[in-house]
């Protein structure tokens, strides 16, 4: 008996470790996001490239000021030690080579849109994050706003 549940907890630790290192290969991964400039009153994209084995589901964030949120509501989370809110979903494209896109288009900015945005992957086996700016230039400067 005690050597039948010796096999059993081997079996099931090789299980485990097995589907800890598919998590790892599997979980989806971004493309390096740039840093994008948009004119205020211009149309501003976001591209965020996922490679995934299985359809990932995609999402955008923005940081919002700490000082605005304080406490945090159920429309803000912690993300990496910064406030982040949710952001309307965006269509997702699948393209070849298993790789998915989910941009985020914004019509008309202004410099309230100006900052910092997250995009977020998850699948079955994980998840990743990756951060970019958006920096909003006037319609009579080239220089992004401080």
């Amino acid at each position: 008996m005690l050597v039948l549940l010796m096999m059993i907890s081997a079996f099931l630790s090789k299980e485990s470790c097995r589907a800890l290192v598919m998590t790892n290969v599997d979980k989806p991964e971004i493309k390096i996001i740039p840093d994008t400039m948009v004119t205020e009153g211009n149309t501003g994209t976001l591209q965020c490239h996922v490679t995934s084995k299985t359809r990932p589901f995609i999402q955008w964030f923005k940081k919002v000021d700490d000082t605005l949120y304080n406490p945090p509501t159920d429309l803000t989370f912690d993300l990496n030690g910064q406030l982040f809110t949710v952001l309307k979903p965006g269509q997702m494209e699948e393209g070849p080579g298993n790789v998915y896109s989910s941009p985020l288009v914004l019509e008309s900015v202004t410099e309230a849109d100006e900052g910092l945005y997250a995009c977020l992957a998850s699948n079955r086996f994980g998840m990743s994050q990756h951060f970019t700016n958006l920096y909003i230039t006037s319609v009579l400067s080239t220089t992004p706003t401080p």
